[in-house]
């Protein structure tokens, strides 16, 4: 096949299909390292996805059935700029996506909150002792925070926090492993049948959740989690204080 060959028509479907290919694998991708699920609802990935595939998927074809002539001594190089500029709006959607991508799901008090890579204070990070001086790269850990035991840094991150500056679950050098913390998050877990009430209309949703979850719904209770996009439900066994999972369900 050569270009001679193709109609504008055919020339756009072609470079529809192939930015379709490219951007079901990127996206792929993303799904399953940087926004496994739920936190992909969780943290508003649907909006991020949609704009990387309107400029990069549709706007690239678009201007290649405007451009498109056989006749024309310039294709090649128009075609090739178009192709670059596609390549770099893609390359900056995925930039987009790295840096807002969740890292950690921290159990700060009575809750979670789900906290994006650009949403670590970054002085913090610079504190911060392993594991946490570096952020993940695949999927977000579960971990938690705790206070600082100097009485003005305690001071300095409730004012930060009511500023609108980094809370206690921004602040990598105050992480600590989950299970440090997992007896208390199980003491804060509220029951299942709390939730139902709450949200009767997911009822069904949480009721297959525990008959796949292995465990009875006795054993389980909710821990809320904040995250940027929708708030959730962390189900943890009410007796170890283990993770068990995540119900797309509004916990409060």
């Amino acid at each position: 096949m050569t270009l001679t060959s193709l109609n504008r028509w055919k020339a756009a479907a072609l470079h529809l299909a192939i930015s379709a290919a490219i951007a079901a694998a990127v996206v792929t991708l993303m799904l399953v390292f940087w926004y496994p699920q739920p936190y992909f609802a969780a943290m508003g990935g649907d909006t991020l996805i949609l704009l990387l595939i309107g400029v990069d998927v549709v706007i690239g074809p678009l201007i290649t059935l405007i451009v498109f002539n056989p006749k024309k001594k310039s294709l090649r190089f128009d075609l090739a700029v178009i192709a670059l500029l596609q390549l770099a709006a893609l390359a900056y959607g995925c930039e987009v996506m790295f840096v807002a991508r969740p890292v950690y799901t921290v159990f700060v008090a009575d809750r979670f909150e789900v906290i994006a890579a650009n949403a670590v204070d970054a002085d913090s990070l610079t504190k911060a002792t392993a594991p946490f001086a570096t952020l993940p790269l695949t999927g977000p850990r579960i971990i938690a925070a705790h206070p600082p035991e100097d009485a003005k840094r305690q001071s300095d991150v409730v004012i930060s926090a009511l500023d609108g500056g980094p809370d206690l679950a921004n602040l990598a050098d105050l992480y600590i492993p989950y299970a440090q913390v997992r007896m208390a998050a199980a003491k804060s877990a509220r029951p299942l049948a709390d939730l139902v009430k709450r949200q009767p209309q997911e009822a069904a949703t949480i009721r297959a959740f525990v008959s796949t979850s292995g465990h009875a719904e006795s054993a389980l209770g909710y821990v809320p989690l904040k995250a940027r996009n929708r708030d959730m439900a962390v189900v943890l066994d009410t007796k170890s204080g283990d993770v068990i999972g995540i119900i797309p369900v509004y916990p409060w």
